[in-house]
């Protein structure tokens, strides 16, 4: 499987998502991975409508993706990994899945949580998630818009 993005972005699709990132890599299947929302029929038809008419979209907890992953599954499709928050692509890093990078498009400033940018706050919790990923050897980055300069979050945490 060629995961071409993996993205933290907790509006998950949107125009960002589907005219900059989609386009700019080629992506030909979007999985949203997050293990609430595969349950949530009403938001997958939502997040199905924002996809493009031409890319694939599924929403797949992580146990039924890592399996899809090691099977084989998509392994001919330029995939974008879409989370809500980083705790998912801790849990696929440490089952083995190799990711090279995640890219932290936006985390909305909520009660609880830090502003480390304009758009990226943390609870203690997903500090920690980040920091693990970072130790894995995975860049975590910050932008919006791939044309953004990175903004590394090793730097800023």
């Amino acid at each position: 499987m060629a995961i071409v993005v993996a993205r933290i972005d907790d509006r998950l699709v949107h125009g960002q998502v589907t005219t900059n990132w989609v386009r700019s890599n080629d992506i030909q299947v979007i999985v949203v991975v997050d293990d609430k929302l595969a349950t949530d029929e009403i938001q997958i038809s939502v997040l199905k409508m924002a996809a493009p008419s031409n890319i694939k979209l599924y929403v797949l907890p992580v146990d039924k993706f890592t399996e899809k992953y090691k099977a084989g599954i998509l392994d001919k499709y330029r995939i974008m990994l879409i989370f809500n928050n980083p705790f998912a692509p801790l849990k696929l890093i440490e089952s083995g899945i190799k990711i090279n990078s995640v890219n932290i498009g936006g985390m909305r400033f909520k009660e609880g949580r830090r502003q480390l940018t304009k758009s990226v706050s943390v609870t203690e919790r997903e500090a920690e998630a980040i920091r693990s990923i970072i130790s894995h050897g995975v860049e975590v980055e910050h932008r919006q818009l791939q044309t953004d300069t990175k903004v590394y979050l090793k730097d800023i945490l």
